[in-house]
């Protein structure tokens, strides 16, 4: 039997939070600020990957919790649970894991297995911040220029920015935007504190 929600969620808030205390920790012990927004940038793609496993498994605890709607979606009689096992093969799809591109594509996709989507509940701003996370990721990860054209694009849409420098650099920097979600810290901490948020509210 898997996780249930709220153990999921206390697990990956915790390993948000150690995420931060890490980069504070790193601070206080006033780090050569290459080292540090190093740090940023590859901090961002760990609490990514911590938001996708986190949406996998809440989808995956979800149907196998209620698979009422999924089953009379499909048209599915004499079945009244789906356990944990086959509930991970459908929302990864047969594949090793569950891969969706955009918060959009996410509550598309959960609209079909859930009856109440959890995801779709998050203000605009969370999604916006969350997809601009997921460019960022890319932008470190890949390099490419799809992904620097879309890294770019997303800084212009969320913060504004017109020229975005590297995302080490920008990770690194102030918010000071009074729409920040987190005002006067590291624009890193805005996102992890969006993911954390998004996290406790689905």
């Amino acid at each position: 039997m898997g996780e249930g929600a709220t153990a999921i969620k206390r697990r990956d808030v915790a390993e948000i939070d150690r995420s931060k205390e890490r980069i504070e920790d790193a601070i206080q012990a006033q780090s050569h600020y290459l080292v540090l927004r190093w740090m940023c940038q590859m901090t961002a793609v760990e609490v990514h990957q911590t938001w996708e496993r986190y949406v996998e498994m809440r989808l995956i605890a979800a149907l196998n919790h209620d698979p009422r709607h999924f089953l009379a979606a499909q048209n599915v009689r004499g079945v009244s649970r789906i356990p944990h096992g086959l509930a991970t093969y459908i929302i990864r799809g047969g594949n090793r894991y569950f891969d969706f591109r955009s918060m959009g594509e996410l509550i598309d996709k959960a609209d079909t297995w859930v009856a109440n989507n959890m995801f779709r509940a998050l203000p605009a701003p969370h999604r916006n911040y969350i997809d601009t996370l997921a460019a960022i990721r890319n932008c470190v990860v890949h390099r490419s220029d799809a992904a620097m054209r879309a890294y770019r694009r997303s800084l212009r849409r969320v913060y504004g920015i017109t020229s975005a420098p590297e995302p080490a650099e920008f990770l690194y920097a102030k918010d000071l935007r009074a729409i920040s979600p987190a005002r006067h810290q590291l624009r890193l901490y805005g996102l992890m504190a969006v993911v954390r948020r998004s996290v406790l509210s689905t």
